[in-house]
């Protein structure tokens, strides 16, 4: 199971770095609950409605929103990702990385679960590692 969470992780990062919702459906769980850092002011994202609402207001908010994973860690049924994402707004043309520190958790080779931590040490704590 390990290396396909991972490949399906990659192709999740892959298909949100080049817009295209329906190939980022094709690797979510239709029960997946998403939580993004945005998560503590809108709540999770849940089902594939979810995650398409939250990729298609992201594509209109962001005319830059790429992934960039730095350290990515098979953790078997689980993907730990720590790195940043870079975005710049459609209206400010501000541009900035947010740093970015999630573990997804798979099941049936589809993600089901996805809970970005902020920051690495929480993320780290959460998948029961130390830096």
């Amino acid at each position: 199971m390990s290396q396909e969470s991972a490949e399906a992780a990659h192709q999740f990062v892959e298909a949100v770095n080049g817009g295209d919702v329906e190939a980022a459906l094709r690797v979510c769980h239709p029960e997946l609950v998403f939580e993004p850092l945005r998560t503590a002011t809108e709540g999770a994202f849940v089902g594939h409605d979810g995650i398409g609402r939250f990729l298609a207001d992201t594509l209109n908010t962001f005319e830059i929103f790429r992934v960039e994973p730095a350290d990515v860690r098979d953790l078997g049924d689980r993907v730990l990702g720590i790195g940043s994402i870079r975005v710049r707004g459609r209206g400010s043309g501000v541009e900035t990385d947010i740093p970015s520190a999630a573990i997804a958790e798979f099941r049936d080779g589809l993600m089901w679960r996805y809970k970005d931590y902020g920051e690495a040490r929480l993320a780290l704590e959460a998948a029961g590692l130390s830096e």
